[in-house]
């Protein structure tokens, strides 16, 4: 099965009414490996300040995280594994795999 095959099939189905609106998955250097049509086109610095708060756990809470341009406010996580952010009613979780 294709990264995309997985992104279309799976995370983008719903489930007891919920459902993402859009979801990837992208490589630690950026690479994007399968997304949805509704993931935003996002920066490489943007994937690069990201990193970083993996590294260093903390770094995006004072400026933010940013993807696609939209800035979310960023609540808990797990420290160099998740990051979850908040804007309005929405959110984003950024999850590091191996």
């Amino acid at each position: 099965m294709s990264w995309q095959t997985y992104i279309d099939d799976h995370p983008m189905c719903e489930i007891e009414g919920n459902h993402l609106t859009a979801a990837a998955i992208i490589g630690q250097d950026g690479s994007v490996w399968a997304q949805s049509a509704t993931f935003p086109q996002f920066k490489p610095e943007e994937v690069t300040t990201i990193m970083n708060d993996f590294n260093e756990t903390g770094s995006l809470a004072p400026t933010g995280l940013h993807l696609g341009g939209t800035k979310y406010m960023v609540i808990q996580g797990e420290p160099g594994a998740v990051i979850r952010g908040k804007k309005g009613a929405s959110g984003i979780t950024v999850k590091k795999t191996n």
